[in-house]
């Protein structure tokens, strides 16, 4: 299989594959074994491990990674092991932590602060019971602080109604814009290319997709295909993902913190869930965080406004007013909108494409993919090459028959 870059740019920076205007036509060239279709929590841990196995590979992403339009965009998302009782995610989290520490260590930037999470409860519920009765068996230190605690602990949060609250120090926040492009980067300086375009399946026979064609006006061919694309998959394989993805809207609010009090500032508050909505401290300077929830409204990933609407503003203030007082009167100092890509049942999707054998369709972050993307990219890595390390988990990623 040829091994050399089946494309080259004049002034390239990084190994980026620079398309001029007077070069859009189809270009045929030498190809790579592995092209990856989105730079997201997905597809760019996928490039660079893939990449760190010595394949060529080319990623293409038609706004760059950390854009504004991806649902691994934004500020912050937070990593947790808490989940029920799936202890596969669980699991991967904890590996996922050291992972994290290990990388930011090696590409000498901070992305990863630990926090902590507090979820305010007014009663015990089936899947807290599930997620404690999981953390305990892998030895994970868990607490359950008693409303009185809480009250001593936390007196800038209003624990009225509350009866406990379980707080899990395992937990932290990621910087998850800096962290796509800080692993693009990577797999770009370990000799991976990057292209900055649309891409839809090209021609295909024989049971094999042969290429793609780019917005550009080009065509790429590869081996292999892996479809990473998150909101944008049941866009490009509407046929079998129309009914097995959806994208709802969700909005981020950065609260402003009064001027010299740091109780809303990390590390003195850990992150924090209830009545439906989560949220973290301030971190470097960018506002209280609260991320509610409204309506599972899907929306088109390419075409919704990215403005919150003054309803929301009105319901976050009136939230804020209500658990954590003492910033009522404070400024929304910046919002956020995007989109989940939830799958049926939450579980991430890693499968061959139905009549493509030598496509993947990697996607279903469903609101935790961001945190799990150092590891999932690892395990797709390892079954595209066909070394895959944990064949137990194909049948839980596997797309579903049942339908929304």
């Amino acid at each position: 299989m040829n091994r050399r870059r089946f494309l080259t740019a004049a002034g390239g920076t990084l190994g980026t594959l620079a398309l001029r205007q007077a070069d859009r036509q189809p270009l045929r060239a030498q190809s790579p074994d592995v092209v990856v279709i989105g730079a997201g929590a997905f597809g760019g841990w996928t490039a660079l491990y893939l990449r760190e196995m010595g394949v060529p590979v080319t990623m293409i992403d038609a706004y760059g990674g950390g854009n504004s339009r991806a649902s691994s965009g934004g500020e912050t998302r937070q990593i947790r092991p808490g989940y029920g009782d799936r202890e596969i995610y669980s699991r991967w989290v904890l590996q996922a932590l050291d992972r994290w520490r290990a990388r930011q260590a090696e590409w000498g930037r901070t992305l990863f602060f630990q926090t902590g999470e507090l979820s305010l409860m007014p009663e015990w519920t089936d899947n807290l019971r599930r997620t404690k009765s999981v953390l305990d068996r892998l030895e994970v230190e868990n607490h359950v602080l008693p409303h009185d605690e809480l009250r001593h602990r936390y007196p800038q949060v209003n624990v009225e109604g509350i009866e406990f609250g379980f707080y899990v120090p395992a937990t932290g926040v990621l910087k998850a814009r800096e962290g796509c492009v800080a692993v693009s980067e990577a797999f770009q300086k370990k000799g991976g290319i990057l292209i900055i375009a649309k891409a839809q399946p090209g021609r295909h026979s024989g049971g094999r997709l042969r290429d793609l064609t780019l917005s550009t006006g080009q065509t790429v061919a590869a081996e292999t295909f892996v479809f990473a694309c998150g909101p944008w998959l049941p866009k490009v394989f509407p046929d079998v993902l129309r009914n097995k993805l959806v994208t709802p809207r969700r909005e981020e609010f950065f609260i402003g913190t009064p001027p010299g009090d740091e109780r809303f500032t990390y590390p003195n508050l850990p992150n924090w869930a209830v009545a439906g909505a989560y949220g973290f401290a301030s971190i470097e300077g960018r506002g209280f965080k609260v991320a509610p929830l409204f309506d599972d409204v899907p929306v088109d990933p390419d075409t919704q406004e990215r403005v919150v609407t003054p309803d929301e503003i009105a319901k976050v203030r009136t939230f804020i007013a209500k658990w954590f007082p003492a910033l009522r009167d404070q400024p929304v100092v910046e919002t956020k909108v995007c989109q989940y890509e939830n799958s049926v049942d939450e579980h991430f999707i890693v499968d061959r494409h139905p009549m493509l054998e030598n496509v993947w369709l990697v996607g279903g972050g469903s609101g935790h993919g961001y945190k799990h993307g150092i590891m999932l990219g690892d395990y797709v890595a390892h079954r595209v090459v066909g070394n895959d390390l944990q064949p137990e988990l194909a049948g839980t990623f596997k797309l579903k028959a049942q339908t929304f």
